[in-house]
């Protein structure tokens, strides 16, 4: 089956929180997620099927557009769905900036926005809680894309 990249609805919440809740440490609440949608957010999803492979949460303030969130279901990684998901918007977004903020650990990701047209303009220290109980807080890497 093809995988279709569409628009997210509230009713692919559930799906969303799941993935959200699995993939992520710093994961939000479904309260959370329903109030970004209300509040203006774009959720852009990718559907094999009924099954959610992959989302990209952003929220656009004024000429600017912050990547939230952005995960890929275990099963699906390796096909190119976070980069689909990242084209999509930088496509959608055309003469906005785009802003996120990555782990500094996350060299894949990193590695990945860096193949888009980000490039790295700072860091946020201690940003992320750690990962495992006792570790230090982690590090952002600020990264930005200027679209055409």
């Amino acid at each position: 089956m093809a995988l279709i990249y569409r628009s997210g609805a509230a009713s692919d919440l559930p799906a969303v929180f799941e993935l959200n809740r699995q993939t992520l440490v710093e994961y939000w609440s479904y309260e959370g997620l329903q109030q970004a949608i209300k509040d203006g957010y774009d959720l852009m999803v990718c559907m094999d099927g009924t099954s959610l492979a992959g989302y990209l949460l952003s929220h656009d303030v004024i000429d600017e557009v912050h990547i939230m969130q952005i995960a890929v279901s275990p099963e699906y990684r390796r096909r190119g769905i976070a980069k689909q998901l990242s084209r999509k918007l930088i496509a959608a977004k055309q003469g906005m900036s785009l802003l996120l903020e990555v782990r500094a650990s996350n060299h894949a990701a990193q590695s990945l926005y860096i193949k888009l047209g980000f490039s790295s303009y700072g860091l946020r220290k201690d940003y992320y809680a750690p990962r495992n109980h006792g570790e230090p807080r982690e590090d952002a890497v600020l990264m930005q894309h200027q679209s055409d």
